[in-house]
């Protein structure tokens, strides 16, 4: 197995006050093919009694091309790209109906031993249930947001994280991250941008309960948000929409 495809049918809860489907909707997709994928593999949450191992999200890098709408169908493909020592680099496209290209992504995961909570190695056994398909949607691999310098970013949004927010791993699930970007936003960026990229570093987890403040900051043509604990001690992630 090297390519897994489903089709997904936009939802009204998927899509934005202009009937577009949204960047959070899209990265949900994505998480449930990735982790139907690694279901067939034999590797996925419900198979961690059995393996000991989970699959950590490190890095997304989205780009939409067309804003579907309600009712239209869309194939969503993933693949294993290539696999080094214990990280995974997943890519992802979207079709819709007419054969289209509507979205692409890419993103690293890392895996861990659920014991000891440390890095696990890639074993052969785990590559070949997976398969490698050597396709790369983009031409230059993830942009590295750990080296991104922000200035004076501002202060734009506070959260209580809440229990809703957890996921199997304990910590916040991946996609809220999307919402408490759009919510650091200023509301003129808000109201007058309708972002098509999206790339999300995620560098310490956030567990339950906790506080988290939001910054904001307007980097060569870039929307950055910085999600930081509430004393700033942890950079927790960093999100970028352009």
């Amino acid at each position: 197995m090297e390519k897994y495809s489903e089709t997904f049918t936009v939802r009204y809860t998927d899509v934005n006050r202009s009937n577009h489907l949204t960047l959070k909707s899209l990265v949900t997709y994505f998480q449930e093919v990735a982790g139907r994928h690694s279901q067939l593999a034999g590797y996925s949450v419900n198979d961690i009694p059995n393996t000991h191992v989970t699959w950590l999200l490190i890095n997304w890098k989205v780009k939409m091309f067309n804003h579907p709408h309600v009712n239209e169908a869309l194939q969503v493909s993933t693949w294993a790209r290539d696999f080094e020592k214990c990280y995974s680099y997943r890519d992802f496209e979207v079709l819709d109906t007419n054969g289209k290209l509507i979205a692409i992504a890419s993103s690293k995961w890392v895996l861990i031993n659920t014991n000891t909570k440390k890095l696990a190695n890639i074993t052969p056994e785990i590559i070949s249930a997976y398969g490698i398909f050597k396709t790369n949607v983009f031409e230059n691999n993830l942009k590295f947001l750990s080296k991104l310098s922000v200035q004076n970013p501002d202060l734009t949004f506070s959260y209580d994280i809440q229990r809703r927010d957890i996921d199997t791993n304990g910590h916040v699930n991946n996609l809220h991250y999307i919402d408490y970007a759009f919510e650091a936003l200023p509301e003129e960026v808000y109201n007058k941008y309708e972002f098509n990229n999206i790339e999300i570093l995620y560098k310490r987890e956030i567990k339950y309960p906790n506080k988290i403040n939001c910054y904001y900051a307007y980097l060569n043509g870039e929307h950055i948000i910085l999600i930081k604990s509430s004393d700033e001690s942890i950079l927790h992630s960093i999100v970028k929409l352009y």
